[in-house]
């Protein structure tokens, strides 16, 4: 037999047997907000752009789907309308409803989680859209890093999109995140920069550690001229927890003193020192200090900057940057949609070499 699983939508299950044309709908949590209507819509499109429901395909009649969904006949009915108002299934006299012929193209829903938008993430973001094409609709919500926001925003969003691109940033693997994390289905939920092992999932992450230590070691000509490095830690940037681990280990290991600076402020700003800032404010502050103090960058006074942008190549004769290649992550969480990939991909960061250092 032919089974399509729909979808599972806030814990209400959808299968459509297709040899028999039957629908079974158990409802598991009644303080669903969406229409139970919008929800089998929601469904049915879901699975057509996925193409589990192929062109041709028979759906149940109206009758046959209120009985086995224990469903109104006019929920159903309602449902079956909107799906033929957008041309997504046709009828036929005396035969029943099946899945449109024409060259149907929903437009993939997906949902955007972040807990800011940085620099960074519109790069993500941009890259995302530049890559997918005009078939898409992306909604961007931030939770501020607060995980009471972030286990809300997902559970009044449950089912009203294709996709969940999250990046659970400074999220514990909890309980209470996992439950709720895995109402989505496995294909359609995919991580950014963090693996959560008790939940089934697609990811993209770019680990610091131990490759940041590796390019590090590539240019120890460059960070030999100095005697410290400053890791310059912002508000504003999120930063993984293993970055601070990745500069520590490499500068213990060529002997330079290390340590981490909450901002930047002209105290701290030393000579014959590198500064590594997470945020273009800090950057820009780095190099008003520099200017003030008439040091030369490279020389006096060493700035990387996090991640790159068509200025930091033309600023203060070009500024060094690691990059956690951002434009990547976009490009690639697009061809894991459009390819209906399920994997757990590693982009590794990379070190742009200028001026500064």
């Amino acid at each position: 037999m032919l089974h399509h699983a729909i979808t599972v939508i806030l814990g209400q299950e959808f299968f459509f047997d297709m040899n028999k044309a039957f629908v079974s709908f158990n409802v598991k949590n009644s303080g669903n907000k969406i229409p139970k209507y919008q929800q089998l819509v929601n469904s049915l499109l879901q699975d057509i752009e996925m193409g589990e429901l192929k062109p041709g395909e028979r759906l149940p009649s109206i009758n046959e789907a209120s009985e086995e969904c224990y469903l109104s006949r006019d929920t159903v009915e309602r449902a079956y309308t909107e799906l033929h108002k957008m041309g997504a299934i046709t009828s036929i006299f005396r035969k029943g409803y099946f899945i449109s012929e024409s060259s149907l193209k929903v437009k993939t829903k997906v949902l955007f989680l972040i807990g800011r938008m940085t620099e960074t993430n519109q790069t993500l973001y941009n890259a995302f859209l530049d890559h997918f094409g005009k078939n898409v609709m992306v909604d961007i919500y931030t939770y501020q890093y607060k995980p009471k926001e972030f286990k809300e925003i997902i559970g009044q969003q449950l089912g009203n999109y294709h996709y969940y691109l999250i990046q659970p940033h400074l999220i514990d693997e909890d309980e209470e995140t996992v439950k709720i994390l895995q109402k989505i289905a496995g294909d359609r939920l995919i991580l950014l920069d963090q693996n959560f092992g008790t939940i089934r999932h697609s990811s993209l992450i770019c680990p610091p550690n131990p490759s940041l230590k590796k390019i590090f070691n590539t240019q120890l000509n460059l960070f030999n001229k100095y005697r410290s490095l400053n890791l310059v830690l912002s508000e504003d940037e999120y930063f993984d927890p293993e970055l601070i681990n990745a500069c520590s280990e490499f500068c213990e290991a060529n002997s330079l003193k290390f340590q981490v600076l909450d901002g930047l402020e002209e105290d701290d700003f030393q000579q014959k020192e590198i500064y590594f800032t997470l945020s273009d404010t800090d950057l820009f502050q780095a190099i008003k200090y520099a200017e003030k103090k008439n040091w030369s960058l490279g020389t006096d006074i060493g700035i990387i900057s996090l991640n790159d942008h068509p200025f930091k190549e033309i600023i203060a004769g070009g500024i060094t940057v690691v990059s956690t290649h951002p434009e990547k992550l976009g490009q690639k969480a697009a061809e894991m949609i459009l390819n209906n990939q399920k994997t757990a991909e590693v982009i590794e960061p990379s070190l742009l070499i200028r001026q500064s250092l």
